[in-house]
C-alpha cells in the first residue's frame, strides 16, 4: 500500500506541475491586454506609455515568464497564493471565503446523483424492458441532453416568475444561517445532481445485468434468499466498482459544471469568481482556482482507487 501512495503521489504531482504549466503559458498567450480590462478602452488610451509600464511593473507582469512562474509557486509554497489585481485580496481568503459554498454544491450533488441514480438502475436492471425501465432510460437520456447552465436558468425563472422568489447572492455559510445556505446550495446541487445521476443510472444498470446473469447469482437465489437480500448483499457490491469509478470522473464534471451553473443560479462560489476573474483577465486569480480544481480532482480520483479494496477484499495494492 505504501508503494502505491507513493507511486501515485509522484505521478499526482508531477501531473499538477504539468497543470500549472499549461494553465500558465495559456493564460500569457491569450488575446487581450489586463490593462485594458482594468480601465477599459478609453481608460487604456488615456494611459501614457510610462504609466503603462509602471502599472504592468506593479502587477508583476513584465518580468520574465521564469521569474512570474517562479513567484506563482513560492506564493502556493507560503500558503497566500498571490493578489488579485482588481481587488488586492488575497487569493487564498477567497478560496476560504467562497470555498466551502462550492464544496457543499459538489458534495451534495454527488449524494442527489446516488440518491436518483442507483436506486433507478437497480430498478432498471431487475425488470428490464418493462414500463419503470423505459421510463428510466427515457428520463436518464434527457437529463444528460439538458445543459446544466439551461436548467438553472429555467429553475431561475420560473421561481422567480411564478413565485417572485429571488434566492440570497450573498455568501451565506452553513454554520451562519442554515436556511439561507441551504436555499444558495439546493438550486445548483439539483441540477448538478441530475445530470449525474443520469450517468450513474445507466451505468448501475449495464453493471446489474451483466452481475445478474453470474452463477453466483443464480446460487443464492436457489438457496431461496429473498431477491432483495440477493440485489444488495451479491449482485450490487460487484456492479458498483465501475459505478465508482465513473463517479469520479464524474466529479471534474461537478468542478467544471459548476461554473456555469452557478453563474446561472447567482451564487457567489469559486466557479463564479472564476467566470468573473476570466473576464477581468485576472490572471492570478484565475491560474490559481483552475488549479485547485487539478488537485481536487487527483485527490478524488486516488481516493477512488482506494475505495476499490474497500468494495472488493480481493483487490490488494502493491
Amino acid at each position: 500500500m505504501r508503494k502505491y501512495l507513493l507511486r501515485r503521489a509522484v505521478f499526482g504531482v508531477s501531473t499538477l506541475v504539468g497543470v500549472s504549466l499549461i494553465i500558465f503559458v495559456v493564460l500569457r498567450i491569450l488575446p487581450g491586454d489586463p490593462l485594458v480590462a482594468m480601465f477599459g478602452l478609453e481608460g487604456f488610451a488615456k494611459l501614457a506609455p510610462g504609466d503603462r509600464a509602471r502599472i504592468m511593473e506593479d502587477l508583476g507582469l513584465s518580468d520574465p515568464l521564469p521569474v512570474q512562474y517562479a513567484r506563482w509557486m513560492r506564493d502556493i509554497a507560503s500558503g497566500s497564493l498571490g493578489r488579485s489585481f482588481f481587488r488586492g485580496d488575497k487569493v487564498s481568503e477567497l478560496i476560504l471565503h467562497r470555498g466551502p459554498l462550492s464544496a457543499e454544491i459538489a458534495l451534495v450533488s454527488m449524494l442527489i446523483s446516488w440518491l436518483v441514480g442507483l436506486p433507478v438502475g437497480i430498478v432498471s436492471a431487475f425488470r428490464p424492458n418493462s414500463l419503470p425501465d423505459n421510463v428510466a432510460r427515457s428520463a436518464s437520456i434527457l437529463f444528460l441532453a439538458i445543459p446544466g447552465f439551461w436548467l438553472g436558468m429555467l429553475i431561475v425563472l420560473a421561481t422567480l416568475f411564478w413565485f417572485n422568489y429571488k434566492a440570497p447572492l450573498v455568501v451565506v455559510h452553513l454554520w451562519q444561517d442554515p436556511w439561507a445556505n441551504l436555499q444558495l446550495v439546493v438550486g445548483p446541487a439539483v441540477v448538478l445532481g441530475l445530470g449525474q445521476g443520469a450517468y450513474i443510472a445507466r451505468m448501475s444498470r449495464s453493471c446489474l445485468l451483466e452481475v445478474i446473469l453470474e452463477d453466483y447469482v443464480r446460487t443464492a437465489r436457489a438457496k431461496g434468499l429473498k431477491e432483495a437480500f440477493v440485489v444488495l448483499r451479491h449482485a450490487l457490491p460487484n456492479a458498483l466498482l465501475p459505478v465508482v469509478t465513473l463517479s469520479g470522473i464524474l466529479m471534474g464534471f461537478v468542478l467544471g459544471g459548476s461554473v456555469a451553473v452557478e453563474q446561472a443560479f447567482g451564487v457567489p462560489g469559486l466557479g463564479r469568481a472564476l467566470v468573473v476573474a476570466v473576464i477581468e483577465r485576472d490572471t492570478i486569480v484565475v491560474q490559481n482556482l483552475v488549479l485547485l480544481y487539478a488537485v481536487i480532482f487527483v485527490v478524488i480520483n486516488v481516493a477512488v482507487d482506494l475505495s476499490y479494496a474497500w468494495l472488493d477484499p480481493r483487490i490488494r495494492y502493491r
